[in-house]
């Protein structure tokens, strides 16, 4: 069994990174928040790696302990460490991005009742991307049931012990759902034309029409360019990519219901901002617009749950 320890940058939020799974719930991820701990499923090239995780230390000296008992060469075993850094945004500093945040006296509070909270990012592209899409104009619980119905049917099952002998299940390859038909997908209540889409961009990938590898030497509106030349990606899905798949810290997807939906709680407006004055807003965040965005997806949803929070 390998065991490591990665030093997390503080301040870092166990509880609110595990609060926010159980509402953006994901088929590869077994979450036990009493241990602070979690099981995720990650892919070495195409072979499927179960990682137990467990988060020790405090919201100011934060560890992140994982293992795993599959047996990885060194340079595995180094690849595996560098996505567990990236996914978990565990080198990010966010006492950068509050001191700017407390600026606007609507956002400060925001700082205070969420310190910690950070982006989590799926383990690659393709899956991240396929979310995405099957995410489009519709609520998260429906967008979880169709993922985790394309994951049973499609994925790859991976072994593991635990009391309720539920297995976790590997996000599909793009090979894998390139060999699916719109049929598949109809089944399982997916619309045409997200059936479509989905299909075309694993075969887009599988015939080398698009390069995933490729987007990590581009900018973001280089990216935006090279994927929104295929059919039913537009820009909020590539945002959305640029955002939660790959990191980029200055992303503003001014579509999304849910930023408007903040911002006018936020703020205090009397009728909800459209996509051009959500970009103005947004221009004094830069060059952290991803990371303000997801404090205002956090408000929205522990308003929502019923938090005790006072905007």
């Amino acid at each position: 069994m390998n065991c490591s320890i990665i030093p997390l940058t503080p301040p870092y939020s166990f509880d609110r990174l595990l609060r926010r799974l159980e509402t953006h719930p994901d088929t590869q991820i077994r979450v036990n928040k009493e241990k602070n701990s979690l099981e995720r499923v990650f892919r070495i090239g195409l072979r499927p790696v179960l990682v137990h995780m467990q988060f020790v230390g405090s919201l100011e000296e934060p560890v992140l302990h994982y293992e795993t008992q599959a047996i990885l060469s060194t340079t595995d075993q180094q690849l595996l460490e560098k996505m567990i850094r990236r996914t978990f945004s565990a080198d990010l500093d966010l006492s950068v991005i509050y001191e700017q945040m407390r600026a606007e006296k609507e956002l400060a509070i925001l700082t205070e009742r969420f310190r910690g909270l950070r982006l989590m990012l799926d383990a690659d592209l393709f899956q991240c991307m396929v979310k995405t899409i099957i995410g489009q104009q519709i609520n998260l619980t429906f967008a979880a049931n169709l993922t985790e119905r394309l994951v049973t049917l499609a994925g790859d099952p991976v072994e593991v012990e635990n009391p309720n002998g539920e297995g976790l299940i590997a996000f599909p390859t793009p090979d894998a759902v390139a060999r699916l038909t719109v049929e598949d997908l109809r089944t399982l209540q997916f619309s045409q034309r997200k059936a479509e889409y989905i299909i075309d961009f694993a075969r887009a990938i599988v015939n080398e029409t698009i390069d995933l590898e490729r987007l990590w030497t581009m900018g973001d509106e280089e990216i935006i360019t090279y994927l929104t030349s295929l059919r039913g990606i537009g820009r909020w899905t590539v945002e959305c990519l640029l955002m939660f798949g790959m990191g980029r810290p200055d992303l503003l997807p001014a579509a999304d219901i849910g930023l408007r939906n903040g911002i006018v709680h936020l703020y205090g407006m009397n009728s909800k901002p459209n996509e051009n004055d959500i970009r103005k807003i947004g221009e004094k965040w830069a060059p952290w617009r991803s990371i303000y965005c997801l404090y205002v997806w956090e408000a929205v949803g522990a308003i929502k749950r019923k938090e005790v929070f006072d905007l």
